[in-house]
């Protein structure tokens, strides 16, 4: 009698047991989960469900249900799952793979009307991206083209915000106004999402050619605004002079006929030869002139 308790026990959790089964390809979309139908479950909770999807849609590859198991047991969850092994393809990644992005460029946000956060496939089918005359801006239309293993296309249109990634220097230390920059170690390179209307520093190396209009505070993006030229050639004083084209490079000098900064032009006269050059600042004490 005590041994057929304890079978109707093992029964009874079994058929109590949450089982979830899932497509063998998802194609994450995005992560919002309005239809949970991808998920076909039995004696699950909503909690569980909703924590499934989280953790399926932050994955990638083909992953073992075991796996899948342990992670949601982390959470606190005890289910079963099927099939034994699920291929989960990003959508986001798909397009990075396929698509020749320009350099900079990355994908910030996925939206398919009427379609759901994920799609289920058949095991075996490819997924193909196309997009037509891309610019890489927001809400540009892309093809996304299914091949069934039995030969059959299905064709699903989806909208894409591209985001341009920039190089920007954050301040480690704080600074007073008029100081030069010549210390890199007070800077933290980062690259972000480009921000309208804002001319952030870009290139470290030019940083020597400015010094601060203002006093600016740890943690602040470092901003053209935010700087002034530094005079690299003074009136007066001997310049290096440097006449360029593709076939010749010729190095002179003469005194310079004003103040410039980084990319000013300036006059520069050579006394010896009574000659006049108008030249670009581009370091200390030297003007280079294109012929």
């Amino acid at each position: 009698m005590k041994y057929f308790l304890l079978l109707i026990l093992i029964f009874a959790k079994h058929a109590d047991a949450c089982e979830v089964t899932l497509p063998n390809q998802m194609l994450i979309m995005n992560e919002d989960l309005i239809d949970k139908s991808i998920y076909q479950s039995s004696n699950c909770e909503s909690k569980l469900i909703d924590d499934l999807h989280q953790t399926v849609t932050g994955l990638e590859g083909r992953i073992a249900s075991f796996q899948l198991k342990e992670l949601m047991s982390i959470k606190g969850h005890s289910l079963e799952i099927n099939p034994p092994s699920i291929l989960i393809q990003q959508l986001k990644t798909l397009i990075r793979e396929q698509l020749k992005m320009p350099s900079g460029v990355q994908v910030k946000a996925a939206h398919s009307q009427n379609l759901p956060g994920i799609i289920g496939l058949p095991a075996g089918d490819k997924v193909e991206i196309s997009c037509f005359s891309c610019l890489f801006g927001t809400q540009e239309p892309i093809h996304i083209i299914i091949s069934g293993i039995d030969g059959s296309k299905k064709t699903i249109i989806a909208s894409v915000d591209f985001k341009k990634l920039v190089k920007a220097y954050r301040l480690i230390s704080p600074l007073t106004s008029f100081s030069l920059l010549d210390d890199v170690s007070i800077l933290k390179e980062e690259y972000l999402e480009a921000i309208p209307h804002t001319d952030l520093i870009t290139d470290r190396n030019l940083l020597k050619f400015y010094k601060t209009n203002k006093p600016l505070r740890a943690g602040e993006l470092l901003k053209k605004s935010d700087l002034n030229a530094v005079n690299l050639v003074r009136a007066g004083l001997k310049t290096d002079v440097v006449l360029e084209n593709k076939m010749v490079r010729i190095k002179t000098s003469g005194i310079s006929r004003s103040n410039g900064s980084i990319g000013e032009m300036v006059e520069v006269f050579h006394p010896q030869k009574n000659k006049k050059y108008l030249g670009k600042v581009v370091d200390i004490n030297k003007v280079l002139v294109e012929l």
